[in-house]
């Protein structure tokens, strides 16, 4: 059997302390930044330090921890052992473990980091950033809030979860996830501001009721770039983001993009389906509708991790019907308002984003 030496696994470790505010925290959908770590232990045959660029194609699952933190103990270290465990056989899995001192130097020292590995009988490359006098430079490259910290890293390098904790079965869903994306992902698409989770996952509009498809079918996502709102009749952002997509379809006619406006009533309740279409067309807007009545679609598909956000949320999917960007909402339109140029730049982004997706 393989030890988890041989399969190159990478964790960074880090404390159960809070450090920064969640505001402040935080690289996801950026390219991990190197680690600046140079004091090792167990490292690779023929190493002599590590760092994030020696885990190309690999994902990799970076803990970090303080060796006096009690949450570390308490859930990071178990969550790790367990997950190492799950993917001990996956040679594209990578784990490392660094301690990222901001507090109690005179405790978390490399000495105690060896004690800890022992204790937990871990045999991946751990490595200590920070020392009396000096705060973890890689605390500070990743913005991270604290100890325990995970984060996961996906196969082009970039930054894909940053975090207190993640639980078991989160984080061997993402892994899976990451390792089922395509590597030749275009990284020239813009990181979204929210729902990162769902990069990469196929879209799944299953429970919509389609009003003005052939057949009331549901319409099918594949072969075309689709833009997808969500919108209702009285919510004044939709009114102005609806024309706006009218105008993006009008300007990538012909050339395989397609967009669906979904209504959600506010609050959730049986709806005319005749007063949806009028409301839709007073909007400018003339291409598919659904209806997702009591919600459940969008709870499905993004409310339920992101409770507090927008619900006039917006997806672009590509030609395999996999999501590449998400916008958080409320509006996007382009506009000359200079009061308005938030809205004026996401309409711009979402323009680019189609245009270059439409090009692959």
């Amino acid at each position: 059997m393989k030890t988890v030496a041989q399969m190159s696994c990478v964790i960074v470790v880090m404390a159960a302390c809070s450090m920064a505010s969640a505001g402040d925290r935080g690289v996801v959908g950026r390219p991990a930044p190197e680690w600046g770590v140079n004091q090792w232990l167990n490292l690779p045959g023929g190493k002599t330090t590590l760092d994030v660029s020696d885990y190309k194609d690999k994902v990799l699952y970076l803990y970090c921890f303080q060796s006096w933190c009690p949450g570390c103990h308490q859930r990071g270290f178990p969550t790790l052992q367990k997950v190492i465990q799950r993917f001990r056989e996956n040679d594209n899995v990578a784990f490392v473990a660094v301690q990222t001192v901001f507090e109690g130097f005179s405790s978390n020292t490399f000495e105690r980091a060896k004690e800890v590995a022992k204790q937990y009988s871990l045999e991946i490359p751990i490595g200590q950033s920070g020392e009396k006098g000096r705060r973890s430079e890689l605390m500070g490259r990743y913005r991270t809030g604290g100890t325990p910290w995970v984060i996961i890293i996906d196969r082009v390098g970039v930054v894909r979860f940053n975090d207190f904790h993640i639980s078991v079965s989160q984080a061997t869903g993402l892994i899976e996830q990451l390792l089922e994306e395509q590597t030749d992902r275009d990284t020239r698409v813009p990181q979204s501001r929210s729902g990162r989770e769902l990069i990469g996952r196929q879209f799944d509009l299953a429970g919509l009721r389609w009003l003005n498809t052939a057949g009331k079918a549901p319409l099918v996502l594949k072969g075309k770039v689709t833009l997808v709102r969500w919108w209702t009749e009285s919510c004044p952002y939709c009114e102005r983001s609806l024309p706006a997509i009218t105008r993006l379809e009008k300007r990538f006619a012909g050339r395989g993009f397609q967009t669906v406006a979904v209504y959600h009533p506010k609050p959730p309740q049986a709806v005319d389906d005749r007063k949806i279409m009028r409301a839709a067309a007073e909007r400018d807007y003339h291409g598919p509708v659904a209806v997702d009545e009591d919600w459940r679609v969008l709870e499905r598909i993004y409310r339920r991790n992101h409770p507090h956000s927008p619900t006039s949320v917006s997806f672009i999917v590509d030609r395999l019907g996999k999501v590449r960007y998400v916008h958080p909402g409320p509006v996007f339109e382009p506009t000359d308002d200079p009061s308005q140029q938030a809205a004026n730049s996401d309409y711009e982004g979402i323009k680019e984003i189609i245009e270059l997706l439409l090009k692959k």
